[in-house]
């Protein structure tokens, strides 16, 4: 299976303004060392709570912001190359959570799609052809797109966001908690859409979600994520048939009822977990490396050291 994308030792840290104690500054770790290979045809995933990293991480990959440390390079090209750059943004799309945001709402929908569209393709017949089979195929016309952001549900806008990014036809598509703002009628035409990329079209699909349910009914490998860390690794059979982190069963036990949210966290040499977890140990005191369980199952937890 090709490899699209590798990340390697990814760190990114924040500075904030602590609420009590004057001029008191912390630093908080948004990313620890975090690696993962995206490949040509999977649906990867990334899950956990509120806080523990997920939009960092995806605007990462999507070359909006970053990191502080580590490399990414698109088929063994190192991205930040300058003559490399402007080709990975053209294949690495991402859809925001929030469709409304990622609009001008001074602009027509249709001068949002075009100014897109012609830093890399000059042929303006070319642009409306491939403009007209995206809009039939999310149940839209181009006679949709003369209107202003505020004018379309949230639903279309969505929709909307998703075809803007197949405008380039990416290798990879970041959607970023694609469905969490919408109805549930809404949400299963979206992830529908997402599976149909992926089967027919040979899309890479990275989503980026707290729902557990979504993520096993499209993604075919899991990175299970706690505070910028990883905690567990594995294929979809691995992460819900064999689940070996307290994380991530308390994530699966809790998948039916609203996740908890979490903050980030200062670097205490502690598991990240640790004061959540029933199996907390002296071991624990250290944050361990990950531990390989098989080609595919790895879980970073000092109960299988």
């Amino acid at each position: 299976m090709e490899t699209l994308l590798t990340a390697e030792n990814i760190k990114k840290n924040y500075t904030i303004r602590k609420k009590t104690g004057l001029f008191k500054k912390i630093r908080i770790n948004a990313l620890d060392s975090f690696s993962i290979v995206i490949k040509k045809g999977f649906s990867t995933g990334i899950v956990g709570e509120s806080g523990s990293g997920k939009t960092t991480l995806a605007k990462i990959l999507a070359g909006i912001i970053r990191p502080d440390k580590g490399h990414i390079y698109y088929k063994n090209i190192d991205i930040y190359n300058k003559s490399n750059f402007k080709n990975y943004r053209k294949n690495v799309q991402i859809v925001l959570q929030d469709p409304y945001s990622s609009f001008n709402p001074r602009l027509k929908l249709i001068t949002t799609f075009k100014d897109g569209y012609k830093i890399y393709y000059k042929n303006k017949s070319d642009f409306y052809k491939k403009l007209d089979s995206l809009l039939e195929n999310i149940g839209m016309s181009k006679d949709d797109l003369f209107r202003y952001p505020h004018e379309y549900s949230g639903g279309q806008r969505q929709r909307l966001s998703i075809a803007r990014a197949l405008m380039l036809d990416p290798d990879i598509i970041i959607a970023d908690e694609p469905v969490s703002a919408l109805d549930v009628s809404v949400q299963g035409q979206i992830i529908n859409f997402f599976r149909s990329l992926k089967q027919k079209a040979g899309k890479s699909i990275v989503l980026v979600s707290h729902d557990l349910a979504i993520i096993k009914y499209l993604c075919d490998e899991i990175y299970v994520f706690y505070k910028g860390l990883l905690l567990e690794k594995g294929t979809k059979k691995d992460i819900f048939d064999n689940t070996l982190h307290p994380y991530t069963k308390m994530l699966i036990k809790a998948s039916k009822e609203k996740l908890f949210t979490t903050t980030y966290y200062e670097n205490t040499g502690y598991c990240p977990f640790s004061n959540r977890c029933n199996y907390f140990n002296d071991k624990c005191k250290d944050i361990i490396e990950l531990v390989n369980l098989s080609n595919t199952h790895c879980v970073r937890c000092t109960l299988f050291l």
